[in-house]
């Protein structure tokens, strides 16, 4: 096999796998980029290689998560050319250290205000599944691919800890309905309408099946450039921020917020704890 049949072959794996079309077109950019600079045949591939990369992305002047980005993509394409074809391919190379930096950027996060100036709009459209789907993720702190699992029965029993939900890294995670929430989704349910010749029990849906992520993320942008909300905002993901963001104001601690975002480690929940670089650039300025 020549190294496109084994990217192609790492590529189907990440289709298998229910990889998002985003991380198969970034692993297999950062493969192909690798692939290119050594020119040479995958199986004859060693650590000296990957090193000599690795300072040539240096000199490129990228960010180190950048670089390791790339490193991380190359190692998984390497694992599974050992496993499924059992190449022995004997090449590891270092991460480079970065210490972490747990700021948030002004520019990049919803505020409360955005927030209800951007229900409001979708209000005024009339659009109940949009308000619905948003508001699922502001009142719980639901990831877009978790709020897209969400069932019709889920709403008609009114669960209020939802546990058949996958999280990330395909692992199941408990969800907190409030009574909001409940009374939103509800809103949504009495106007759903079943998909022609479809079968699927999703609540959010369209007139060809499930919603997808990609419908979702064209939605927040038409309704946040509707509501003059600046573009590096318009991301679903934001509202999910702002639920973290939320329960740090009101004091609620770490390891429970922990448990309301689904995260393993409160390492990456320390994010919630700290404040926008405004908060530090202003400060400084009073010294």
């Amino acid at each position: 096999m020549k190294n496109a049949d084994y990217l192609e072959a790492y590529r189907d794996y990440l289709v298998e796998e229910e990889k998002s079309q985003g991380t198969i077109d970034s692993y297999t950019t950062h493969v192909k980029g690798f692939l290119d600079f050594v020119n040479k045949d995958i199986k004859k591939v060693k650590r000296t290689d990957l090193t000599t990369y690795k300072e040539h992305l240096k000199q490129r002047k990228l960010k180190v998560s950048s670089i390791n980005s790339k490193l991380v993509g190359i190692k998984q394409f390497i694992d599974f050319l050992n496993e499924r074809f059992e190449l022995s391919i004997n090449a590891r190379v270092k991460q480079e250290k970065t210490q972490k930096q747990y700021t948030l950027k002004d520019e990049e996060l919803l505020s409360t205000a955005d927030y209800e100036l951007l229900i409001s709009t979708i209000q005024d459209a009339g659009d109940i599944r949009a308000k619905a789907l948003f508001e699922a993720m502001y009142f719980s702190g639901m990831r877009i691919s978790e709020a897209l699992q969400l069932r019709v029965d889920h709403v008609q029993t009114g669960k209020r800890i939802i546990e058949d939900i996958k999280g990330k890294g395909g692992k199941y995670r408990d969800i907190y309905i409030s009574d909001k929430l409940l009374t939103s989704l509800r809103s949504y349910l009495k106007i759903r309408k079943q998909p022609y010749a479809d079968t699927t029990k999703l609540l959010f849906v369209g007139e060809r099946g499930p919603l997808s992520r990609q419908t979702a993320h064209n939605m927040m942008k038409k309704y946040a450039h509707m509501a003059n909300i600046e573009s590096t905002k318009a991301h679903v993901h934001n509202l999910r921020h702002l639920f973290g963001l939320r329960l740090a104001e009101q004091g609620v601690p770490i390891q429970d917020i922990a448990k309301y975002m689904g995260h393993t480690s409160i390492e990456v929940t320390k994010i919630y704890l700290e404040k926008p670089q405004s908060y530090y650039s202003s400060l400084i300025d009073q010294l």
